[in-house]
């Protein structure tokens, strides 16, 4: 389920895990369960002794360091639950699996677990393996967002790993949010990503007092607080492109980018903005009813549009949608439009495509039983091959050029 529900959540683990994981968390020696009993209620037991802690807070009896620790623990259970959950899904163990290439136990570990289950697995015995690919997924999920922009600097840098030149690094980043009211507060994690060879940095700078209202003990409160501003940066020594997140517009990335020459290469670097390439999705008007290539070469059964958006030439403040079903024998988006669309003159003179969703059905076998996968691309640049496993970004990248989308030197790094 999508929404994180931590008594649901325990539904889905078994008990050897469960067991594991209970035993190597901090609230353990708080908690008691007797774990020879019938291993189907061994989850619900466990979240009943946790609310259990979490009631015995309103004792009026309890000494004020002690509710202070138990409530802390308590957050850590219930935050570290969350992150397993957030981490149950097949990105995630991808990046679990290279983030552990090499590790002999990680199979054995994970052959008999569900998601949910290899990833508390991996919290409680492969903490930074974990947490590495947590800050992966974090950076991808915010590329190709308002934040994000991608430079070409020096490839063949080695950046340093050295705590106080990190952190000496993280201080100054700070320093350019001073303006909008940022604290002196930093903290800065740097990972190593086993795929690709790339760095990352991810930097947290105390941000400006917010005010915002919550419940606490079951009352009404309003508290201030420092939410940290996340900014991260992630280099490919092999190519020298450098990715960032940073708020603040074009000059803040410039700024980053000569902090990180200075502090973590020790080199000056004159970074090259890279601009998005735009997708000609115009193309696909056409492409994807009549297929330019064989598509079984490249293992490929067939390619359909599912959604398509609209823009009538001239008319930029109005669009409208078209979604086809996922059934590969029905029509696509493309001849829902054209059966359905009022044209007047002519379907490619009167409306451009600015946004379609991209359903490709991989040629099946005895090796390969998956249906289907897609991806969304719009006509400004922006897509979600990265979200798509290596192979099927490789034919996404294929179908993209077959059908004009883009050139072969276009392909997105």
């Amino acid at each position: 389920m999508k929404i994180f529900n931590p008594r649901h959540f325990l539904r889905h683990i078994s008990m050897p895990t469960l067991h594991e994981f209970a035993a190597a968390h901090v609230l353990n020696g708080r908690i008691d369960i007797d774990w020879q009993q019938a291993a189907e209620t061994l989850p619900m037991q466990l979240a009943d002794a946790v609310d259990a802690l979490n009631a015995s807070l309103q004792d009026p009896e309890l000494p004020a360091l002690e509710r202070k620790t138990i409530e802390y623990d308590l957050h850590l259970w219930h935050d570290d639950l969350r992150r397993a959950h957030m981490m149950s899904n097949a990105l995630a163990i991808k990046g679990f699996r290279m983030a552990c290439d090499g590790d002999a136990d990680i199979e054995p570990a994970f052959a008999s677990r569900n998601d949910q289950e290899k990833a508390l697995w991996m919290m409680a015995f492969r903490d930074k393996a974990f947490r590495d690919a947590e800050l992966h997924l974090a950076f991808q999920a915010k590329t190709n967002g308002k934040y994000w922009k991608k430079h070409r600097i020096q490839a063949g840098l080695n950046p340093t790993r050295d705590r106080d030149k990190l952190e000496t690094f993280c201080h100054a980043v700070a320093r350019l949010y001073k303006k909008v009211g940022a604290g002196d507060g930093t903290h800065i994690e740097i990972s190593e990503r086993t795929g690709d060879g790339s760095i990352q940095l991810a930097l947290y700078v105390e941000g400006p007092v917010t005010a915002i209202a919550h419940f606490a003990e079951n009352h009404f409160k309003r508290i201030t607080t420092r939410i940290a501003l996340e900014t991260a940066l992630v280099y490919h020594p092999d190519s020298g492109m450098v990715e960032t997140v940073v708020k603040g517009g074009a000059a803040n990335h410039t700024a980053v980018l000569q902090l990180f020459g200075k502090h973590v290469v020790q080199q000056e670097i004159a970074p090259e903005a890279i601009g998005r390439a735009h997708f000609r999705l115009n193309a696909l008007r056409d492409g994807l009813m009549e297929p330019f290539d064989d598509w079984s070469v490249h293992g490929i059964e067939k390619a359909r549009l599912r959604r398509a958006r609209f823009s009538p030439t001239g008319s930029s403040g109005i669009s409208f949608e078209v979604e086809a079903s996922a059934d590969k024998e029905q029509d696509d988006a493309i001849q829902l439009a054209l059966d359905n669309l009022k044209i007047q003159h002519s379907f490619e003179a009167e409306y451009n495509l600015i946004r379609a969703c991209i359903i490709v059905y991989p040629l099946t076998s005895a090796e390969r039983k998956s249906t289907h996968f897609s991806f969304d691309v719009s006509s400004t640049g922006s897509s979600t091959i990265r979200n798509l496993s290596v192979q099927n970004q490789h034919i996404a990248h294929i179908v993209l050029q077959a059908l004009n989308v883009i050139e072969p030197e276009e392909v997105p790094a």
